[in-house]
């Protein structure tokens, strides 16, 4: 009899787990997804990001796909994990320090930096008391890098209870024909002053944490209409830590 009855129990449990709802793991499906699709823009990314030179024989930035900017600089951020930055001019140095909460610009910028695309840019804007602006330029080789890189932009990343002070480090944009708000990763410009006008508007990834007297001095030099420094302030950017 009670043979019979483990039988009958055996059997109604096995029924019971037939019967009962299969359930999904939506968020590791989500997740095995997400993989999936990030492995896909790395390897589109294996394909195109090679070294390339110019025809002068200088090294250049390799191409960056748009649709490939976050996974290659997540990817460099973990591989690269300094947030200390020196910039280097006739009138003094300016060190920096990069937010670890902005990750894809701090990536972005100690790529720059390593490859030594700011070295032989200039600073191409000033106005005493409130901002100086650098990272642009006419010659041909940062041209040259910013074409090989497919001139690729960056999110909008703005931190909260964050804003623009004196000695604050941001990117700069373009503020017409750009709808999606895309920031520029070769320019970036130093604050002065409090500027409450450019919160929400320009990520701020760094700030200054010495030299903001060298800033003050640049921003002091003569300039044309445009804000231009009318003699070029060549610049240099290199690694601290």
């Amino acid at each position: 009899m009670k043979s019979l009855v483990l039988i009958l129990a055996v059997i109604l449990l096995s029924i019971s787990c037939k019967d009962s709802p299969h359930v999904v793991d939506i968020k590791n499906e989500k997740k095995q997804d997400t993989v999936k699709r990030l492995t896909r823009a790395e390897r589109i990314l294996e394909k195109t990001y090679k070294k390339q030179i110019s025809a002068n024989g200088d090294t250049l930035l390799s191409y960056i796909p748009q649709d490939s900017v976050q996974v290659f600089f997540t990817r460099y951020g973990k591989e690269n994990p300094e947030t200390k930055v020196r910039l280097l001019t006739t009138y003094g140095n300016i060190e920096m320090e990069l937010f670890t909460e902005t990750p894809i610009y701090r990536a972005s910028f100690i790529y720059l930096v390593k490859n030594k695309y700011f070295n032989g840019t200039f600073v191409h804007r000033v106005v005493e008391g409130f901002v100086i602006q650098a990272g642009n330029s006419d010659e041909t080789l940062p041209s040259l890098k910013r074409a090989s890189a497919g001139n690729y932009k960056l999110e909008p990343h703005f931190l909260p209870n964050v804003r623009h002070e004196r000695g604050s480090l941001s990117s700069a944009k373009q503020w017409v024909n750009n709808p999606e708000n895309w920031h520029d990763p070769f320019d970036f410009f130093i604050t002065l002053s409090k500027s409450p006008h450019l919160d929400n508007e320009h990520t701020i990834f760094g700030r200054v944490v010495k030299g903001m007297e060298v800033a003050d001095a640049i921003s002091k030099v003569e300039k044309d209409d445009s804000d231009w420094p009318k003699n070029d302030i060549f610049i240099d950017m290199e690694i601290i830590d």
